[in-house]
């Protein structure tokens, strides 16, 4: 495969970086934007995640100003056309931080409380969760069964049906069909559930799709012209075709299953520039208020975790600092995302392969994705 390439600077960095500018007063003493040498060093991963076998790289760096973005591969096995900026990537369960936003929203604007249940939200919908609360939701702490660990779930994609179509209630069902995993509020485990049913407590609340809602309180007011929670089977061009690693041989095109799979949980489509500035002025207070972040940021220390609201929060796996974010993986895309709590330093990346059990790709191209990922963040 031949390496395309492309990098974007933005004006600032030219002009700061490069050529040298006085900060003002009020600016930050310590300069963490990136270097033409840093550049440097995450193009060359960016090769090397390219020759691992992943077919085609996008991220995005942004620090106090400063933007960088910088692309590798193709968008398309079949035209062989090169990754740019644009393209439109499905970036997964990066959706549940937008949902969790939205909730606190709604808390901000006494529509609903974080000590609410299911059973006043959505009656009948799980008997057995009755007592469970958003914020339990929120923190996945509610025991409610991960619909997508149901072999019924993605049965109608691994047939070829990629246009399958569920409704939210459909996915709900499925988890109805297995008890609670533990008692909320005991532990923590990883279920796409919880935001599904968030979502739809959204929409209630709303009145209004999803889709809308999230373009009326995040995407319209942040300018994200690329950003959009859609439920069927296409993406607006440009796109990047995603790519199932491990199935045989030949990777397997995945890029049409529908995002009604993932309602609310997982069904966000955008770009690594502009799920930095989400994240970006998330952190800033421009999305949820500055005084619900601390709270939405904070881990329970009741239940041990590293997973906040919508959020999960490292603070060693950066060597820079602590971050929250959200990484996300559906079949034939990889991403990740993050920002530094002072909102001074924002990673994405995204890539369009990934394989069943969440990975970028095979060993190799995994490992090539991880380092690519830990130089943007903090080189």
């Amino acid at each position: 495969m031949n390496k395309l390439r492309s990098i974007s600077v933005g004006t600032l960095l030219l002009s700061n970086v490069f050529f040298g500018c006085a900060e003002s007063e009020d600016a930050p003493t310590e300069d963490i934007r990136i270097d033409a040498a840093g550049i440097a060093e995450v193009e060359r991963l960016a090769d090397a995640a390219v020759e691992a076998g992943i077919p085609g790289v996008s991220l995005a760096i942004l620090r106090d100003g400063q933007t960088v973005t910088i692309t590798r591969g193709v968008s398309s096995l079949e035209t062989g056309d090169e990754v740019t900026p644009q393209h439109r990537f499905r970036v997964a369960s990066i959706a549940k931080s937008f949902v969790a936003s939205m909730i606190l929203q709604l808390v901000h604007e006494d529509k609903l409380k974080l000590s609410d249940t299911l059973e006043q939200w959505l009656p009948g919908a799980l008997p057995a969760s009755a007592d469970v609360t958003i914020e339990q939701l929120l923190r996945q702490e509610s025991g409610i069964f991960d619909f997508a660990a149901d072999e019924r779930h993605m049965a109608p994609y691994i047939r070829g049906e990629a246009e399958f179509f569920w409704q939210p209630e459909q996915l709900v069902a499925l988890a109805a069909d297995h008890p609670p995993d533990f008692e909320p509020g005991t532990r923590w485990a990883y279920s796409n559930t919880n935001f599904a049913l968030l979502a739809m407590i959204l929409e209630k609340i709303e009145g209004d799709s999803l889709e809308h809602v999230v373009e009326r309180r995040i995407t319209r007011p942040l300018g994200l012209q690329s950003t959009t929670m859609e439920t069927d089977s296409d993406m607006n061009a440009p796109f990047s075709r995603g790519y199932l690693v491990g199935l045989g041989e030949e990777l397997v095109d995945t890029t049409r299953i529908s995002g009604s799979a993932v309602f609310g949980n997982g069904n966000l489509i955008s770009t690594p520039l502009e799920v930095a500035h989400f994240y970006r002025a998330l952190a800033r207070g421009e999305v949820v208020s500055r005084e619900q972040l601390p709270q939405m940021f904070s881990l329970d220390a009741s239940v041990p975790s590293n997973y906040a609201m919508g959020l999960f929060r490292f603070k060693d796996f950066f060597e820079c600092g602590t971050f929250v974010g959200h990484d996300g993986q559906t079949p034939g895309y990889d991403n990740t995302g993050y920002t530094t709590l002072d909102g001074r330093r924002q990673v994405v990346v995204s890539v369009n392969s990934s394989t069943l059990d969440d990975k970028a790709g095979g060993p190799a191209a995994h490992e090539a994705w991880r380092q690519l990922v830990l130089a943007a963040a903090c080189r």
